[in-house]
């Protein structure tokens, strides 16, 4: 569902015996979207940051556009650090990518970000897709059980 530049996805799981409805909103990165985008981040238990394994800007926006906007909008909130099209290091048409961001780079900069989690998926190989929801899930809930970043019943997964 398109909501003026954020796609919104549902999902429902069971985390230890909890239901939790996971409303995902894929906030876009574009520059005309900012003030928007940071009506968002409002009661957020849990960040999903992605990027590409092929694109060397998203990895790079990690650290030096998208952790300046959270600190500012939302400090303290849970980062998952979210590898995606996975499938594209290994591709039969590339050749195997050389400037492909490698699964170490990845958790390194996981690490630097100080996220929680580093986690990876391919929707083309359908690896991984549903252990990302599961494990952001698994925050948002270790989140809410500590009784921080906001109140209610409900888990924000940004």
């Amino acid at each position: 569902m398109d909501l003026c530049g954020r796609q919104k996805v549902v999902r429902h799981i069971f985390v230890d015996n909890v239901h939790m409805e996971l409303s995902l909103w894929d906030t876009a990165g574009q520059e005309e979207f900012d003030r928007l985008r940071a009506l968002s981040y409002e009661d957020t238990h849990v960040i999903m940051l992605c990027f590409s394994v092929d694109s060397r800007d998203s990895f790079e926006n990690v650290a030096s556009k998208w952790i300046e906007e959270i600190s500012e909008n939302c400090a303290g909130v849970r980062l998952v650090l979210t590898a995606l099209k996975c499938d594209l290091r290994k591709d039969e048409f590339l050749n195997d990518n050389p400037n492909a961001i490698t699964y170490e780079e990845g958790l390194a900069k996981a690490k630097e970000i100080g996220a929680v989690k580093y986690l990876e998926c391919s929707a083309v190989q359908n690896r991984g897709i549903m252990e990302t929801f599961y494990e952001a899930a698994k925050v948002a809930l270790e989140v809410k059980t500590q009784g921080s970043n906001g109140s209610g019943e409900r888990c924000v997964i940004l």
